[in-house]
């Protein structure tokens, strides 16, 4: 697969996960960055696919690729301190 991706998910209870993933988004698209937002809520084998690029088996979203490039999580928290992902 070719090109940014994002693993998120539409199903979650937690508030950190959807802060986490509307803050990525908002960057990417603040900066105009092209990506695919996944939604592993939709299909088991993505989450097993994002945990797999990730190289941790219980990762959680949101998880950047570049291509077949592990770029990273959002490393935030409140206060816009973080950053999103390496290699982008």
């Amino acid at each position: 697969m070719s090109g940014l991706r994002v693993y998120s998910t539409s199903v979650t209870g937690s508030r950190e996960i959807k802060s986490q993933q509307s803050e990525v988004t908002r960057i990417l698209d603040g900066k105009r960055i092209q990506y695919q937002l996944v939604d592993i809520s939709q299909d088991n084998a993505l989450r097993d696919e994002m945990r797999a690029l990730a190289g941790n088996p219980k990762a959680t979203p949101p998880q950047i690729v570049n291509g077949d490039q592990y770029c990273g999580v959002w490393a935030g928290g409140r206060g816009g301190g973080g950053s999103v992902g390496r290699g982008l």
